[in-house]
């Protein structure tokens, strides 16, 4: 072969190959059937070209892909409550008892109902069913007038419906989604729901028929559960100190460790550490993880009350001093009204990720706002230390 090159002409060396006169000498033999093979058209191809050839076996081509992306990629950035509830998935909601949330979770509820935004958070108003275990009926209705009030509704929505343990009926959670086909269903709580869900043996399987239940009727779960009881030598993490991993805070949700990773949102509620300065005029502080979006928060909301004293709901802090953290409050300072990441990182003096964490921090406290991918602004909030 070395002397059939060097006695070939330049233009027979540079044309391309037009034929195998060995077949021989391929690695898989007989080069013919495998040619045709690569070549001949796929079945759908042959047909309408649509992919429906593939819908049978649950396949999706590449541009079945990329339109159903860009619609959950657009639902995502919305979703049922803008980057904290996503559309057709579980969501979890964590806490000890008695720290408030199932007043959260009503104002959550009525806010979704009356396409109002939810702590600063534009939603997708529809119908609401909230399951509640924990209250009666006169409770239930004094948390929503309280709510409303602070909302400054005149009435409740009607798309904000209630079932109560003195409803007369079992909860039918398949059968509501089928026929009320609400956008949200909040159950609180879960182990109130089933006392058996949070188990070792059952867990899994409850959990794979609540996401079962949301990809089938289209509709957001939110549920609502219990830290467990810390133990007498061991001390629960602070949720209000940005060295704790909030998927490390998580594991101290109450039963089997699938409730937390096979749900969509893990939101986590606490108080807030009245030690710290910038934490003292806060209720609750909240942090919340999304699959493959991440961590976001903290959020610390103050208890608003009415004339007398009386609790109505929650409301965000805006204060540049909730970032706790005296290097990222001087890097914000230095931000102009207008920025990019580039400008963010040299601000703040750190790589890419760190730089990213506390843009993300910034946004959950409302202090910045992205604009568009890279692209930032102020949004005037807490910058003189105002709420």
């Amino acid at each position: 072969m070395t002397n059939a090159l060097a006695n070939a002409d330049a233009t027979s060396v540079t044309s391309p190959i037009t034929e195998v006169k060995d077949e021989t000498c391929l690695p898989w033999g007989n080069s013919t059937g495998l040619l045709a093979e690569v070549s001949s058209p796929l079945p759908h191809e042959t047909s309408n070209g649509d992919g429906s050839f593939f819908a049978k076996y649950g396949l999706l081509l590449p541009g079945e892909v990329d339109a159903l992306c860009a619609r959950e990629e657009t639902s995502g950035r919305s979703g049922i409550i803008a980057g904290l509830i996503a559309p057709r998935s579980v969501s979890m909601l964590v806490g000890d008892s008695g720290i408030g949330k199932s007043p959260l979770a009503y104002q959550l509820s009525l806010c979704v109902a009356g396409g109002i935004p939810f702590i600063g958070r534009t939603v997708q108003q529809g119908t609401v069913v909230y399951a509640d275990y924990e209250n009666s009926l006169d409770q239930s209705k004094g948390m929503r007038e309280q709510i409303l009030r602070l909302l400054e509704l005149p009435k409740a929505p009607d798309r904000f419906m209630v079932w109560t343990g003195d409803s007369g009926s079992s909860l039918q959670i398949e059968e509501i989604c089928h026929d009320v086909r609400p956008v949200l269903l909040i159950i609180d709580s879960l182990r109130a729901h089933n006392p058996h869900f949070e188990k070792t043996d059952n867990a899994g399987e409850e959990m794979k028929r609540l996401n079962t239940l949301c990809r089938k009727y289209g509709v957001g779960i939110l549920a609502i559960h219990h830290t467990r009881k810390p133990k007498m030598d061991q001390g629960v993490p602070s949720l209000d100190n940005e060295n704790t991993p909030l998927m490390l805070w998580l594991k101290e949700t109450a039963g089997h460790g699938s409730i937390i990773n096979q749900s969509h949102t893990r939101i986590a509620v606490g108080v807030p550490d009245l030690r710290k300065s910038h934490s003292q005029d806060a209720a609750l502080v909240v942090r919340w993880h999304r699959r493959v979006q991440g961590e976001v928060g903290p959020i610390y909301l103050e208890r608003v009350c009415d004339e007398n004293g009386e609790p109505l709901g929650y409301r965000p802090l805006r204060d540049v001093r909730l970032l706790g953290n005296a290097e990222q409050e001087a890097a914000f300072a230095k931000l102009p009204p207008q920025f990019t990441f580039r400008e963010a990182k040299q601000a703040y003096g750190r790589a890419d990720d760190p730089t990213r964490k506390w843009l993300v921090k910034c946004a959950a406290i409302g202090l910045v706002r992205q604009a568009s991918r890279g692209r930032y602004s102020r949004t005037g909030s807490g910058d003189g230390g105002d709420t």
